[in-house]
């Protein structure tokens, strides 16, 4: 059973196999060290197409694993490594948790790849055999509890109807997913679902049975699930496993700063600027208060710093040095971009 190419897809759902795998395959290439010499000698054009790849690059071609990160794959892994694929009830489940902007979507895809390259090892053209080692859907604002089942069947294209009984849904969704011999299942912004009451309580036993019927590993991802997972019924799935928590970066201690220090320089490696890695360490105190140690908006800010300081430059024969303007460029687009929009009036 051979999927439709990426490249034949546009433009690619994200809550698809086909948008799935466009993330997964997806590669920015990395820029190459220029020495000034050989920057300045290049085209015109040549140095816009590096300046780009550079923003590319730092915008979202890089990523770097936390120790957070690293105990989630480990265990994520541990659990498929010991599942019995011709098994099926309780599986690993893990709860990855945290505020927005701390990297567990990032977190997430990372995941799905390592499942995939680890399939592929193992079973070579495993895509063309049909096989879909992992299934990671998004639930949306609103979701219902049948919204776990409908995203499955909608990931793989499999035709239902809204109304079809609960029950049907959950068990064609279990049905494909054994099909095409799928081993984990992603749930992310699982915050999304109303999770307190009986509508909490259905959408939690939704995948309880999804995982009973199917046996595969299971991680939910969202916004402080750990504080909205409270009931009963969730009590009982989250015992399956364990829970992962993404915390921003702490600032209360000397290790605290000097770990967000070591990340703030670890960023401006990524940069590649010509004159080298700027030195940062003058602003990390700002940038911690900025960001609140959130990851996510640390990217933006350096991001949009960058940025400004390429597209400001008035000759190839300008330093690339991030001066305090271009800080407080980068900073008041995250300040701008987190205002809360004013209704007009009707």
């Amino acid at each position: 059973m051979t999927e439709p190419s990426t490249g034949q897809i546009t433009p690619a759902v994200k809550n698809t196999l086909i948008g799935m795998r466009r993330q997964i395959d997806r590669v920015v290439a990395e820029p190459g060290k220029l020495t000034r010499a050989v920057y300045e000698a290049l085209t015109t054009a040549g140095q816009l197409a590096y300046d780009e790849s550079r923003v590319r690059w730092f915008g979202s071609g890089f990523t770097l694993r936390s120790e957070a990160t690293t105990e989630l794959l480990r265990s994520v892994r541990g659990y498929i490594a010991m599942r019995d694929m011709d098994a099926v009830g309780s599986q690993g489940v893990c709860v990855l948790t945290g505020p927005a902007n701390v990297g567990k979507s990032t977190t997430l895809l990372q995941l799905a790849k390592e499942v995939e390259a680890r399939t592929e090892r193992r079973h070579p053209g495993f895509r063309d055999d049909g096989r879909v080692p992992v299934v990671s859907i998004e639930m949306l604002p609103g979701a219902t509890p049948k919204g776990v089942a409908t995203s499955i069947l909608d990931f793989f294209g499999v035709p239902h109807r809204q109304r079809d009984a609960h029950q049907v849904l959950v068990r064609q969704a279990a049905e494909v997913m054994a099909l095409r011999r799928t081993s984990l299942l992603i749930v992310d912004e699982f915050h999304a679902v109303q999770l307190d009451g009986r509508r909490g309580d259905d959408a939690i036993n939704t995948v309880k049975a999804i995982i009973n019927n199917t046996g595969v590993v299971t991680v939910l991802a969202g916004i402080d699930l750990d504080l909205q997972l409270g009931s009963r019924a969730a009590e009982q799935l989250m015992a399956r496993g364990e829970t992962h928590r993404h915390a921003p970066f702490d600032y209360a201690s000397e290790a605290s700063r000097q770990s967000w220090t070591r990340l703030v320089d670890a960023f401006a490696k990524q940069m590649y600027l010509i004159d080298g890695p700027p030195d940062l360490s003058p602003y990390a105190d700002a940038l911690h208060s900025l960001t609140e140690g959130r990851i996510g908006a640390l990217r933006r800010i350096l991001g949009f710093a960058m940025l400004t300081m390429l597209e400001e430059k008035s000759s190839p024969a300008d330093p690339e040095t991030l001066l305090e303007e271009h800080m407080g460029a980068g900073s008041r687009r995250l300040v701008a971009a987190q205002k809360p929009k004013k209704r007009k009036a009707a």
